[in-house]
C-alpha cells in the first residue's frame, strides 16, 4: 500500500522515528520506557521491529526480516523484499545486535518465536537451536498450488476458488483482503 491509501484510515498514526540511533540501528522511536519501535527497511518501505528491554535481556519482535530462525542463522534474505539493498542492510543491523546483546528473537511467521519467547531463548548465531524445519527435506515435493500475499498472509488455494490456478488468473487480480496485486505473491 501507497502512503496516499492509508492517510484515511482512522487508527494508523505515521511513525516519525524522531528518537535517533537505538545502538547499531540508525532510526527509532521510544514507545514506552524499555521499548522501542526500530525502523528495519527491506521487506517494505515500512518495515519494522519492535525491541523490549526487560531483565538484562533484549526481546526482539518482528515478522518479515525472516520468516524462520534458520535464515538468522544461515544469514539468508527473507524471500520477498521490495528493496535487496536495505533488506540486506537490515539483516546485518539484526545480526551484530544479536550478537552483541542478548536477544530473545521472536519472529511471527514461526513456532519458534513463540518457543523463544516462552523459554527465554537467546540467540546464539553460532549455535543454532534444532528445529523440525531444519530436518524436513524439501526436495522431491510437489507445488500445492497455493500462494501467499507476502503482505498480509492470505492464502490463494485454487480448491477454494473453483480450481482456477494462480496463474490463470486475469493480471488484474487483487488480493481480497489488502488490495495488492499478483506480484505481492509467492508459491507456497
Amino acid at each position: 500500500m501507497g502512503v496516499a491509501e492509508l492517510k484515511d484510515i482512522p487508527n494508523l498514526t505515521p511513525v516519525h522515528f524522531t528518537d535517533g540511533a537505538y545502538y547499531n540501528f540508525p532510526e527509532s522511536q521510544k514507545i514506552a520506557d524499555g521499548i522501542y519501535f526500530i525502523k528495519a527497511k527491506g521487506h517494505t518501505n515500512g518495515n519494522s521491529l519492535v525491541i523490549a528491554e526487560q531483565d538484562d535481556l533484549f526481546f526482539m519482535f518482528q515478522a518479515d526480516i525472516t520468516y524462520v530462525d534458520e535464515a538468522l542463522y544461515e544469514n539468508k534474505l527473507s524471500v520477498v523484499f521490495d528493496d535487496l539493498t536495505a533488506a540486506r542492510e537490515t539483516m546485518d543491523r539484526v545480526r551484530e545486535f544479536v550478537r552483541n546483546h542478548p536477544t530473545v528473537y521472536m519472529g511471527t511467521h514461526t513456532p519458534q518465536g513463540y518457543e523463544n519467547l516462552e523459554a527465554k531463548r537467546v540467540i546464539d548465531l553460532d549455535n543454532p537451536v534444532p528445529t523440525i524445519l531444519a530436518e524436513v527435506d524439501f526436495e522431491g515435493q510437489e507445488a500445492s498450488g497455493k500462494y501467499v500475499c507476502s503482505i498480509c498472509g492470505y492464502v490463494y488455494d485454487p480448491a477454494e476458488h473453483d480450481g482456477v490456478a494462480f496463474e490463470d488468473l486475469p493480471a488484474d487480480w487483487r488480493c481480497p483482503r489488502c488490495k495488492q496485486g499478483k506480484e505481492k505473491f509467492n508459491k507456497a
